[in-house]
């Protein structure tokens, strides 16, 4: 029988699937040093673990089971914050969760970071013995957060997929003592510790209880036992030291102290329990030190110094502004205008550090305060009505700039700013009217010329900016500024060719003019010269990095480029000082590029806190909350939707087609009628519809609309499919076959077509009859590639491993698919049982074109192993089994060759483990065999 092969290709008819990068093997070495590590692991060494993972990853810093192993060893002595970071890092290059749940939520909870743990279960989809333990560790984490009933719900859940589990009971313990309901956890204590008597979490536990009851003495009984039984857990040597503490036994509780500190020596809660032991102490030298360690120096000015020289805090203030430490600047600036209200110039400067870190609503508090001086004060004036114009203040900003207008009648910045209000507001016309008048009185001011020209400008008049631009080219003709915004105008208006013309001789003139190096990166992005247009931009951001603009162009120059690290950092970072609606956008599809729908979602909430019916957001919402399989919180934006889209019958079937994806199909088929309503000659609502009936059973509606539909669209192919799936309903496969036959005589390419027959055939149903007709079409239509496809397909499914490897040749020699994966890896499968040569030739270009991919690395050591190159085989399969934890495939793959290896214990363990895991698995019968074998020689 043949090895069940991966098959993406179906996936594809529906979705693009994207490989990463290629990229080397580890080399023997590192795999030589990440199994030392992993039987220094297993044998608690975890300081030679330590050593062997840093030798691997210093060789392969992608090695992701070194990863995922350095994450537990990290966690083991203590380092949570160290082993968050590997465990995250791993997850972000494609480990699965199910290596390391339990570690990387413990760390959480270590840290405290409790709401981490909360999404953990939220995020990905866990098998029943994963979802457990999240569960559980959930209810941990709910409990610190004072959620009982959050945590209750999450007991409730666990108890439902493992009833009687010692760990089930000692949560449900721990809910228990934070309700002070002491009775009942001793009740379902001496249940648990009659199960086990020597589980140090239960003892931990019981030790909690009888401190809560105040029996201190015995409480540290039990506590001491649960460390003695296991001494490398944190949160038991903890819960000792605060009992030696209650007893004020100091030196007991130093010395556990010390432990603790050896363990996780950067711990910042372990360094507060130190400095609060030595004040126990009356050690205050001592407890200074530590308190050191976790709060920086501070300033050496006292309150009285500043009360009686003012002076002093501005200069420190100005110092800290100048070395751009903006938050230190603030605090300083804020006491300063407390002590010095009326100080006009400090005032500017707090303003523009609120500016600096987005607080714009400060600054416009502030500067409000004094608008009595504004009179006196025209830079600072404007600068509040800039304000008012970026945080969409138009009526405010409008009252302003009249009132300022009438007291500076002359000042021709006051007169661009009230074009701009009045541009906010909508009135383009008046704004332009406005500048033009300037212009007839201010010819000579090439100011109000350059806004004449960006009123044309956005005003879409390409036609007057060129023109305008040209006129201002006239009196400079080698004005950069004037060249770069003519450059500008014509790459707005699509002609990219001259545009680059331009901005080259701006270049030419003045190699570092900013405007002209962002406009030249702009049309090198176009070009797809994305390593032109990086190397432009990186300087730009990094010398003004309040200019969100340019940073964003250069994220989207990193994310053309498929750099998608880079491109979030430079998002981030943006985003940090303040929100902008292209970097927001950008940082969405790069979420959403890489399916990571968490964060994609977290943006779109974001979103709609200031628009909560933008039906932009909501769709995007509603798609994010489907991909993340929660379905009931989709439930719950598309009635939004609804009333949105309740007179577009296109939107209605999006939103009918959404709420099938729910199986919400009673909605579905009201938003289906209510579009074919709308437009009821609409012939993809009419097929939708009859879908739908098919869908629900509703076979005599089908029926009906069916037959009305084949007599208007006689020759229509999806009609015709349609009819064949109600013949397969009705059970009438004979029908079915005839209709999805003809449906191929009306449309040869019908490919749905095609795949209801592949699909009838892989059920065991008239096999031939497909091979049959596509070997026919094949003979007629040679290049269609994706039927040979299809085909070879549908060899493998009937076991005809010669008859799918000529297919699959055919399109290999045809210079189809070389670059798929699956193809290459269904080939070595294929070849493995009669060419082993050939096998690894295919199997190494697989992985060659997805290097992290846990099939082509199953395959591939799969291959090696057969061919006897156990070391390498066992490498490669841990890196599968790093990607793909739950593949049972993947790990009998692995303890085959581990017996290979002459290690039967671990070979041993792990196919006990893999049999109570996997009932059913193609290897099973093998699995059981080599168990027995391997059982057989320990006799």
């Amino acid at each position: 029988m043949l090895k069940p092969i991966y098959n993406g290709f179906f996936a594809a008819i529906w979705f693009a699937c994207v490989y990463v990068a290629p990229a080397a093997i580890a080399s023997v070495s590192a795999e030589h040093d990440y199994e030392q590590a992993l039987q220094a692991f297993q044998r608690q060494e975890q300081q030679a673990a330590y050593i062997h993972l840093k030798n691997v990853l210093q060789q392969t810093p992608d090695h992701i089971p070194a990863k995922v192993l350095m994450g537990k060893v990290l966690l083991e002595k203590g380092y949570f914050e160290e082993a968050t970071t590997e465990f995250e890092e791993a997850l972000y290059k494609g480990a699965d969760i199910e290596l390391m749940l339990t570690e990387l939520a413990n760390s959480y909870l270590f840290a405290g970071k409790y709401q981490q743990v909360l999404k953990l279960g939220e995020q990905y989809k866990l098998s029943n013995n994963s979802l457990f333990e999240w569960h559980l560790l959930a209810a941990a984490a709910s409990l610190n957060l004072d959620n009982i009933d959050n945590a209750r719900a999450h007991f409730i859940s666990a108890s439902a997929l493992q009833p009687d589990s010692i760990r089930l009971l000692n949560s449900q313990v721990a809910l228990l003592l934070k309700e002070k309901r002491l009775k009942d956890a001793e009740l379902l204590l001496d249940r648990a510790l009659s199960i086990q008597s020597d589980n140090p979490q239960s003892l931990q536990l019981q030790g909690e209880l009888l401190q809560l009851q105040g029996q201190l003495l015995k409480a540290q009984d039990y506590f001491e036992k649960a460390v003695l039984l296991s001494p490398q857990d944190p949160v038991l040597r903890r819960a000792l030291l605060r009992n030696y503490v209650s007893q004020y036994k100091t030196e007991q509780a130093e010395q556990t102290l010390q432990q603790i500190l050896l363990q996780s020596p950067g711990d910042p809660y372990a360094l507060l329990l130190a400095a609060w032991l030595s004040s126990l102490k009356e050690n205050h030298q001592q407890s200074e030190q530590h308190t050191e360690l976790l709060s920086a120096k501070l300033w050496q000015l006292s309150k009285a110094q500043i009360e009686s020289q003012p002076s002093l805090l501005f200069s420190r203030a100005l110092l800290s502004y100048v070395a751009q430490n903006y938050e230190k600047a603030r605090g300083d600036l804020v006491s300063y205008n407390q002590l010095v209200p009326a100080d006009l110039n400090a005032v500017s400067i707090l303003i523009d550090v609120y500016i600096r870190q987005g607080d714009n609503s400060l600054a416009i508090q502030l500067a409000e305060r004094h608008l009595e001086q504004l009179n006196t004060a025209p830079e600072l004036a404007k600068r509040l009505v800039t304000l008012y114009i970026n945080s969409n203040r138009a009526y405010k900003a409008e009252q302003l700039i009249t009132s300022l207008r009438l007291q500076f009648p002359a000042n021709v910045d006051f007169a661009i700013l009230h074009a701009a209000v009045l541009k906010q507001m909508d009135q383009a016309d008046k704004a332009r009217a406005v500048i033009a008048q300037e212009v007839l009185q201010h010819s000579d001011n090439m100011l109000l010329r350059i806004n004449q020209a960006l009123l044309a400008l956005d005003n879409n008049n390409y036609t007057q900016a060129l023109q305008l631009a040209d006129q201002l080219l006239a009196a400079e003709p080698n004005n950069t500024g004037y060249l770069n915004f003519k450059a500008a105008t014509l790459i707005k208006s699509g002609k990219a060719e001259q545009a680059y013309a331009v901005v080259q001789n701006v270049l030419k003139q003045q190699p570092d003019h900013i405007a002209a190096q962002f406009n030249l990166a702009r049309l090198e992005i176009d070009r797809q010269n994305y390593a032109q247009a990086i190397s432009l931009l990186k300087p730009l951001a990094s010398r003004h990095k309040q200019h969100k603009a340019t940073a964003t162009l250069l994220a989207l120059a990193y994310f053309r480029a498929e750099q998608y690290n880079d491109a979030e950092v430079v998002l981030q970072n943006t985003l940090a000082s303040g929100s902008y609606a292209p970097a927001t956008e950008l940082l969405f599809d790069l979420y959403f590029t890489t399916q990571r729908y968490e964060p994609a979602l977290a943006l779109v909430e974001q979103g709609l806190k200031s628009a909560f019916m933008d039906e932009i957001l909501l769709w995007k919402k509603a798609r994010l909350l489907l991909l993340l399989n929660q379905p009931e919180k989709v439930n719950n934006v598309l009635p939004l939707l609804s009333d949105l889209v309740d007179t577009d019958p296109e939107k209605l079937l999006k939103l009918a087609l959404m709420q099938r994806e729910i199986n919400d199909l009673p909605a579905s088929g009201l938003s289906l009628q209510e579009a074919i309503t709308l437009a009821p000659s609409t012939l993809l609502l009419q097929l939708e519809l009859a879908n739908h009936y098919l869908i629900t059973a509703d076979i005599n509606a089908a029926d009906v609309l069916l037959k009305k539909m084949a007599v208007s669209y006689p020759k229509n192919a999806n009609v015709t499919m349609l009819r064949g799936d109600l013949a397969l309903a009705e059970q009438n496969e004979s029908s079915a076959l005839a209709l999805y036959q003809q449906a191929l005589k009306q449309d040869p390419q019908f490919r749905l077509a095609w795949v209801k027959l592949y699909q009838i055939a892989k059920a065991g149903k008239d096999g031939h009859a497909f091979d049959t007709l596509a070997l026919q079409a094949l003979k007629q239509t040679a290049d269609n590639h994706w039927l040979r496809r299809l085909l070879a397909e549908h060899y493998v499914n009937a076991a005809k491993p010669t008859e799918a490897i000529e297919q699959y040749q055919l399109l290999l020699d045809a210079n189809q698919y070389t670059n798929d994966a699956a193809v290459y890896n269904n080939l070595a499968n294929l070849h493995l049982a009669s060419d082993i040569d050939v096998a690894l030739e295919h199997a190494e270009k697989a992985l060659q074109l997805a290097p992290k991919q846990a099939f082509t690395l199953d395959t591939y050591g799969w291959v090696l192993a057969k061919k006897g190159q156990y070391q390498q085989a066992v490498a490669t399969l841990r890196q599968a089994n790093a990607l793909n934890a739950t593949n049972p495939s993947i790990q009998f793959h692995i303890a085959y060759t581990l017996v290979k290896l002459q290690r039967p214990a671990e070979a041993n363990t792990m196919l006990g483990q893999l049999l109570a895991n996997f009932a059913e698995f193609p290897e099973r019968v093998a699995a059981e065999q080599l168990l027995a074998e391997l059982s057989k020689a320990a006799i």
